[in-house]
């Protein structure tokens, strides 16, 4: 009997994809839905882009010590009457006002938080970077560096590969008809493995010119014609054109196969973004897979001026974006399936400066929720809000990281199922922290 990926192999290459596969999969889905139920785990990755302010993310609650966060951060001080308490922690904290949902998840035993965490090659003191600088990141405090570091969970300014790349390549045998990852909006490094990459998902969005009906089929005709060239370059960039259409075909059906989700999401870019990928994971009977990996961005937190109003904004989005897709997982009954973490370039100074904002910094604090975690705590410690101490980079509140992103990344490739070799082939980085992977059981 002919398997279904070698159905797929051959649709695709012949072009078939589009005129027959409704027939193959109405005929398979309920068979590949029951094999892929019980053993899917899938990963979000929510990068909040231009460095989120997590000093006003999670905020000290003590008296003495919100005392001393006010008198630092100025203008940009959250009223502490204003804050979401945390519950469960030795030292007392609360989520800013805008982060509703993401509080009562927290509370709820459903997300923890990652505290002081940054792309680390090794574990580092102050006095260690005073007298060795290059023992910091490479372009330290610069966007692009930073975001790339946070993507590849390494030190390197321009690395080639992704750790959600990395971890495809060893999990492409379990991502039925298509590669296991997928973007939702701008490519990434996040999703460049060394024999994988990405493929991006179609939010639906309006900033696109619409195609006359039927261009499609003929767009694909073409392209298959092209993929017999003799001129080695037309050919080969028609069968790209081909796989790719093949492949969109295929995720336009399983986001619209299983039955439709009645949670409602917020139609902004992020919520769009998230609805598709909670429609994917819906319909991954369709594609035939047990792992999948998702990646999107979120905001523009380069709050250098005017931070009060645009942060809240911009977390407000997250916030109900994040709820919407955590209320569609328990939906589908998917809530322990699909773990949720954020990322971001790098944190902002503790200190406020004359504009309303802040600026670049280093160690911060992420979100990890869903997959079952035990959730409601912090894994590693909050700094204290005091200037010049050992964990102050440059005297602005400049935290440097007591976690590496090598040690958070590893920890959700140990949750996707990968083994203790797998883990180190991904992140080389690990050995060199002697803490290894952080808990999330």
């Amino acid at each position: 009997m002919i398997s279904r990926r070698m159905f797929m192999n051959i649709a695709a290459k012949s072009g078939l994809s589009a005129a027959t596969a409704p027939l193959w999969f109405s005929e398979i889905s309920s068979r590949a839905f029951a094999q892929t139920t019980d053993t899917y785990k899938a990963i979000v990755v929510i990068t909040m882009n231009g460095g989120n302010d997590g000093n006003n993310m999670i905020i000290p609650l003590d008296d003495a010590e919100y005392g001393q966060y006010s008198a630092l951060r100025g203008a940009i001080a959250i009223p502490q009457s204003a804050c979401l308490p945390l519950t469960g922690n030795g030292r007392s904290f609360g989520f800013h006002p805008s982060l509703e949902n993401l509080a009562a998840i927290y509370n709820g035993g459903d997300a923890l938080v990652v505290a002081n965490i940054g792309p680390l090659a090794a574990p580092v003191t102050k006095a260690q970077l005073l007298q060795s600088p290059n023992l910091a990141p490479q372009a330290l405090l610069s966007h692009p560096a930073g975001i790339a570091q946070w993507e590849s969970a390494s030190a390197v300014a321009w690395p080639t590969t992704g750790w959600g790349g990395r971890i495809a390549d060893l999990i492409a045998s379990q991502s039925g008809s298509l590669p296991p990852i997928f973007e939702s909006g701008l490519a990434s490094t996040f999703s460049i493995g060394r024999s994988v990459q990405g493929i991006v998902l179609q939010n639906g969005s309006t900033s696109f010119t619409p195609l006359p009906a039927g261009i499609d089929q003929a767009i694909l005709s073409i392209a298959q014609n092209d993929s017999k060239s003799q001129n080695n370059l037309v050919s080969q960039a028609a069968q790209l054109r081909v796989q790719a259409m093949n492949q969109q075909v295929l995720l336009s059906q399983a986001t619209n196969a299983g039955a439709t989700l009645k949670t409602p999401f917020p139609q902004s870019g992020f919520g769009k973004g998230l609805q598709t990928i909670a429609s994917t994971i819906n319909g991954r009977s369709v594609i035939g897979a047990s792992r999948q990996i998702f990646y999107l961005q979120q905001g523009q937190y380069d709050t250098h001026q005017n931070q009060p109003s645009l942060h809240s904004g911009f977390l407000s989005e997250l916030d109900t974006g994040v709820g919407a897709f955590m209320t569609a997982l328990r939906e589908m009954g998917l809530e322990k399936n699909v773990l949720v973490t954020t990322h971001s370039d790098f944190n902002r100074t503790y200190t406020s400066n004359i504009t309303r904002g802040s600026d670049h910094a280093w160690g911060n604090h992420q979100l990890i929720l869903g997959g079952g975690i035990r959730g409601g705590r912090i894994i590693g410690s909050i700094p204290e809000p005091e200037l010049n101490g050992s964990l102050d980079f440059n005297g602005y509140g400049t935290w440097i990281p007591d976690l590496s992103v090598t040690q958070m990344a590893a920890s959700i490739g140990t949750w996707m199922g990968l083994s203790s070799g797998q883990v180190a082939s991904v992140f080389p980085d690990l050995s060199k922290f002697s803490q290894g992977a952080i808990m999330l059981g």
